[in-house]
Order: C-alpha cells, then sequence, then structure tokens
C-alpha cells in the first residue's frame, strides 16, 4: 500500500512541480544564452531575466517547503482525512508516504537549482577557456588531495551527502510532529504547531545545556580539542558525520513516534 501512497502523491504533486522546474531551466537557459551573446555583462535586459530567474528559484524553493507542509496538513488533518484515514493503510504509510515523497522533491529541486546555475556559469567562463582544459585543471586540483586523503576525497563527500538527505528527512518528521501536536487544539490549530516548534527548538537547548553542564564536570579538561587534534582532517570529518548521523537519527525517531502516536490515539480532524 505505502507504493500506492506514493505514487498517488507523485502524480497529485508532480502537475505543480514540473512545469516550476520546466520555468527555471528555460530561464537559465535565457540567461546563458543573453550572456554569450551580449558584448556587455550587465544590460538592462540581462538584469531582468537574472531577476526573474532568481524570483523564480526562490519560489520553487518556497513551494517545496509550502508543499511539505501543506499536503500533510490538509490530506491527514482536515477534511480530506475523513477519507485518508478510511483507506486500508496503516498510520505509519500514510505517514512515510508524504515524507518519501516530500524529501524526493526537495532533492530534485536542489539538483534542478544546481543544473540552471551551471547553465548561467558556463557562459561566464573565458573565451579561451575550454571544457578540456577546465577538466584539466579539476584534475591538478584533485591530484594533491586524492594523495593525501585517498578515497576520504569520496567517501566524505558520500557520507555528507547521506547525511544531507537525511537532514530532509528529518526536517520533514519534524514538521509532521509539530503539526500533530497543534492538530489536538479545536481552534488555531496552525499557530498550536508553531507554538509546538519553538516549544521543541527551546527544549533542544535546554537538554543540551544541561547535558553540558552535567557532563562537564567529569570530563578530563580539554578533551574533546584533544581528540580532534590527535586525528586527522579526514578522521575528524567521519567523526563529525557520526555525531549528526546519530542526531539525525534520534531526532526522526522522536518526531516519527509522537506523529504515529498522535494520529493513531489521538486524530482529531477538523
Amino acid at each position: 500500500m505505502l507504493s500506492r501512497l506514493i505514487g498517488y502523491e507523485f502524480k497529485a504533486t508532480r502537475r505543480i512541480f514540473l512545469p516550476a522546474y520546466g520555468v527555471i531551466l528555460l530561464l537559465s537557459i535565457a540567461n546563458a544564452v543573453s550572456l554569450f551573446f551580449s558584448s556587455e555583462r550587465f544590460t538592462l535586459p540581462a538584469g531582468l531575466l537574472v531577476t526573474c530567474y532568481i524570483l523564480a528559484l526562490f519560489g520553487v524553493g518556497v513551494l517545496t517547503f509550502a508543499y511539505m507542509i501543506s499536503r500533510f496538513y490538509k490530506n491527514l488533518l482536515g477534511d480530506e482525512g475523513y477519507l485518508m484515514f478510511t483507506l486500508p493503510a496503516r498510520t505509519s504509510e500514510l505517514i512515510w508516504s508524504k515524507c518519501i515523497v516530500s524529501t524526493v522533491w526537495t532533492v530534485v529541486t536542489a539538483i534542478v537549482s544546481i543544473i540552471s546555475l551551471l547553465c548561467i556559469g558556463i557562459p561566464l567562463l573565458s573565451a579561451e577557456t575550454s571544457f578540456a582544459e577546465l577538466w584539466s585543471q579539476l584534475g591538478q586540483l584533485m591530484s594533491p588531495l586524492l594523495r593525501e586523503y585517498g578515497a576520504n576525497v569520496i567517501a566524505i563527500p558520500l557520507e555528507w551527502l547521506v547525511l544531507g538527505i537525511l537532514s530532509i528527512i528529518a526536517s520533514c518528521l519534524h514538521i509532521y510532529a509539530c503539526l500533530s501536536i497543534g492538530s489536538l487544539a479545536n481552534k488555531y490549530r496552525l499557530g498550536a504547531a508553531f507554538l509546538a516548534y519553538l516549544g521543541f527548538s527551546l527544549a533542544r537547548q535546554t537538554i543540551f545545556s544541561v547535558s553540558v553542564a552535567v557532563i562537564a564536570p567529569f570530563a578530563p579538561e580539554n578533551w574533546l580539542d584533544a581528540l580532534f587534534s590527535a586525528q586527522s582532517t579526514a578522521v575528524q570529518l567521519h567523526l563529525g558525520g557520526l555525531a549528526v548521523l546519530v542526531y539525525l537519527l534520534i531526532s526522526c525517531a522522536v518526531n516519527y513516534a509522537i506523529s504515529q502516536y498522535i494520529l493513531s490515539r489521538h486524530l482529531n480532524l477538523q
């Protein structure tokens, strides 16, 4: 059932996102053509095209974030929830279908943004610089890194890429948890969800401060500096990634448990 729910989510949202991505790519190509054929880098038409591109890029970012909130709120906590919760699907499948699709669209938005920026950046290269020379310069930059760090040059970016995707999932689940808590209120649900968001932020800061205050008296002096100074840069990045991974997994587990519990035991549809 999860695959069907995901397919339904993509069908319901691709008609919004795909045209938006098309607009961004068309504007980036228009900017690239304008820069390539213009003898002057900064003209009024070029400035208007760049402004339209920046506004479109910002708009798609806002659209992606708004989708993350509205699809969960309207489909599961609004009037559509009466239909969604009659489907032969578990609550966990409803939550994960929203989370997975939101994560995919966020990643695709990032990829499209990078591609569009590359399209605009190509005409800015020097006319004497060929792609072969650019590739050669990139190889010269990577060679000393490969000699010093070896496979870590590839492993570390991949690790942090995975952490980036996991952070998107954690953000989705955090928003869902806040919306679920807000749904317990009979009025001003979005306001209650915002207060829940602020409450979570305050709770995280409080837990961190209390933990540091409790652990600090028993820890050796400057133990963190000593730990990292004794390790290579690659090991430091791996350790940092591991710490972020643990934090994100705990965040995902807590926020998912809150949403699962409220939607399963205390569902309060609007």
